[in-house]
């Protein structure tokens, strides 16, 4: 009886440390792994240390995650790619699927990923989309959110401001 009491302890020992790796919260450093874009390059945080990287967990079905991309392009242009970049991860889509909406979406300027079984929201706590992640020049999360709409934008823009304190707006 006392062996299965500790067995059962642990184990809540463990769930408990587990989801606490899965939350992330502001000033964290998310994970480094983005996946691979459209030319099977690996994306990676570490490779734009200095920006202001903009990650959105998004799927094809999902209307506020279709509005939101372009306005994140939007985003990164006028900033400036020297200054942020944003990363749009396909969540939980057939390879089929995120072909054919990659296809659609080619004429944004934007590195597109795909976490067709979730791995990589998971490390990020993802369970619905639209999720957006501000990471900021110095590695640590600065903004999250979930969902999308018109008072987003300017939400993302006094972030990004924040971020960069300087006389230039976005």
């Amino acid at each position: 009886m006392f062996s299965r009491i500790i067995i059962l302890v642990l184990t809540l020992v463990s769930l408990s440390i587990t989801a606490k790796e899965l939350t992330l919260e502001i000033g964290d450093i998310p994970p480094n792994y983005l996946g691979r874009d459209n030319k099977g390059n690996e994306v990676t945080l570490d490779a734009y240390k200095g920006k202001v990287v903009i990650i959105s967990f998004w799927a094809s079905w999902c209307s506020p995650c279709l509005k939101e991309l372009p306005v994140l392009e939007n985003i990164q242009n006028k900033g400036g790619l020297d200054k942020i970049k944003v990363i749009a991860i396909n969540f939980k889509e057939s390879k089929d699927q995120y072909r054919r909406i990659k296809r659609k979406l080619s004429s944004l300027n934007l590195t597109l990923t795909h976490d067709r079984r979730g791995r990589i929201g998971k490390k990020f706590g993802v369970e619905a989309i639209p999720n957006l992640f501000i990471i900021g020049k110095d590695g640590k999360l600065v903004f999250h959110k979930l969902g999308y709409g018109e008072s987003s934008v300017d939400e993302i823009v006094n972030v990004l401001n924040k971020q960069f304190s300087t006389n230039k707006s976005i």
